[in-house]
């Protein structure tokens, strides 16, 4: 499937979605059970431009909702104003409710984002200290020691000799028996504390 035939399916599927939208739109709001039935709304009908010039500007039509199905009522008609429903007072309070659901939704939203921002935040401080938990176990953060010679000092607690920490750290072996007199030292200092 080709960039083409994926953008006018786009377009299609966005063409259908606002012909179902605008369906919903011209649809009568429903009446609950505890609202009395809402009388039909006059709809305006569109003229031919072959029309006689005597042409009526109201048509009368059978209305189905109404109480009185053999009785026609005017469609439309220009001069007089639609009478509003008898629930129009219930309008505005809806529209102050729905007004209300945005506003939460929106502040829902909000406090989500920042509940995922305090959760990133959260992990870091968590593998920050992870990451300090594993030096301090492995006891690259020594005291009174060189920071350069913290890798050497780590092989000679573990009990490598004075070559093989010379060859891995790339000092001298003549430093790497000092760390190692270094590491045995602070063995026994911590073997004698309380």
């Amino acid at each position: 499937m080709g960039l083409r035939e994926l953008i006018l399916s786009a377009i299609a599927l966005l063409a259908v979605y606002v012909g179902y939208q605008l369906y919903r739109a011209s649809r009568p709001p429903r009446a609950s059970a505890s609202e009395p039935a809402v009388p039909p709304v006059a709809l305006p009908v569109a003229v031919p431009a072959a029309a006689p010039a005597d042409a009526p500007e109201s048509v009368d039509v059978l209305v189905a909702d109404s109480d009185d199905e053999d009785e026609p009522g005017p469609l439309y008609d220009a001069g007089r104003p639609v009478p509003a429903p008898a629930g129009a007072d219930a309008a505005p309070d809806a529209f102050q409710h729905e007004l209300e659901v945005r506003q939460l939704r929106r502040e829902l939203e909000q406090q989500g984002s920042a509940l995922a921002e305090l959760r990133r935040e959260l992990d870091a401080i968590r593998e920050q200290l992870r990451a300090r938990t594993d030096q301090a176990e492995v006891g690259v953060v020594p005291h009174g020691a060189s920071p350069e010679y913290n890798e050497a000092l780590v092989f000679a607690r573990r009990g490598l000799d004075a070559e093989t920490i010379a060859e891995r750290c790339g000092i001298t072996v003549a430093e790497a028996e000092l760390v190692q007199s270094l590491a045995r030292s602070q063995a026994g200092d911590s073997g004698k504390a309380p």
